[in-house]
């Protein structure tokens, strides 16, 4: 496997990172590997917005199983897994860093590690028909790619509870019903709605967005002192020179650049 197993794509300041791995974008520890890669590319480049896609049938089915089987049969492979998981973890949580808005755009299965991988975007965006879920507990695993952690924070006990606990697999547009997705829409149109949610990120001041994000991660992690961030992010933006012209700006015409 090589490089481009993961795409990278730019117009402006929008980046696409495109999962090509056929036939399902199962994710072992070189895809890991290639992600971690372009992450590093995203960041020297200094990208508005990263959008996370798949030209293959599905988002990604996550794990992959023959890597998984291999280890169940292996003298080292509990280690092994161990170590993948930290792995999923590190690139995921580097992700989820980025001070870029990262969008996913699920069409087909997002399973797994893929659904994981999604957790880790600040936005997700699913057909109606996509296929969502945390399914490890129905082959003797649980999600250790930040699943248990992840989905808790975004929607609470009750609704991780009912995903992995059962292994329930649910529609894109039940996921947007239960806060695992921000949107879900007719498959023609996914595009074009992540693109729309791309173009308003890119009006936001970069400064503005990196120290949001700050704030809202802080949050979602359940960290003391939430508010003394924001007061502390909102002195630092005091004093770029982008702030002063953008209310320079809206004050003169009525406009928000």
């Amino acid at each position: 496997m090589t490089h481009d197993t993961i795409t990278i794509d730019r117009n402006g300041p929008i980046a696409r990172l495109t999962l090509s791995r056929p036939p399902v974008n199962a994710i072992d520890d070189a895809f890991l590997q290639a992600l971690d890669n372009r992450l590093s590319d995203i960041e020297a480049s200094g990208d508005a917005v990263v959008i996370v896609r798949s030209d293959q049938r599905v988002f990604s089915a996550g794990a992959d199983l023959a890597m998984v089987n291999q280890r169940l049969h292996s003298p080292t492979g509990s280690w092994d897994m161990m170590q993948t998981a930290r792995l999923f973890h590190a690139v995921y949580d580097r992700l989820a860093s980025l001070p870029a808005l990262t969008i996913a755009e699920i069409a087909g299965h997002a399973m797994g590690g893929g659904l994981e991988l999604a957790l880790a975007c600040d936005i997700r965006v699913a057909t109606h028909e996509a296929r969502i879920g945390l399914p490890e507990a129905r082959v003797g695993l649980l999600p250790g790619a930040g699943g248990t952690q992840r989905l808790t924070q975004l929607c609470g006990p009750g609704i991780a509870a009912r995903l992995i606990l059962t292994g329930e697999i649910v529609s894109g547009r039940d996921a947007a019903q239960l806060g695992i997705v921000q949107l879900s829409c007719e498959a023609r149109d996914l595009a074009q709605a992540v693109e729309k949610i791309a173009a308003s990120a890119c009006g936001v001041s970069p400064d503005a967005l990196r120290e949001a994000k700050k704030c809202i991660r802080h949050a979602a992690l359940r960290k003391p002192d939430g508010a003394a961030l924001e007061v502390e992010g909102i002195g630092r933006l005091m004093t770029t020179s982008e702030a002063r012209d953008r209310v320079m700006s809206f004050l003169s015409s009525g406009k928000a650049p």
